[in-house]
């Protein structure tokens, strides 16, 4: 069953809706951090929300260190966020 363009909106603007999305980033966000201790990073890890241009409530973990998540030359690859996001 699809939902009406008006059940779309109104389950995007429902605040159980957005806090359970952000309880899950913040469950992300978590591990990412702990992550990123154990293995000698120093990122800053955060939890954005917004809602998106078409209406879908969104909550994105943030690393401040793209270098950390991806990897240098010279930088060892932590991949943090990835990590995280597969273990929660």
């Amino acid at each position: 069953m699809a939902l009406s363009k008006e059940q779309w909106e109104r389950l995007n603007r429902n605040k159980s809706v957005q806090r359970a999305c952000e309880q899950v980033a913040q469950k992300v966000a978590s591990r990412a951090r702990q992550i990123t201790a154990a293995e000698g990073g120093e990122a800053l890890i955060r939890v954005e929300s917004s809602q998106r241009p078409l209406g879908r409530w969104q909550a994105r973990v943030v690393s401040d260190s793209p270098v950390e998540e991806y990897g240098a030359e010279k930088q060892k690859r932590i991949r943090a966020l990835g990590r995280a996001s597969r273990e929660v």
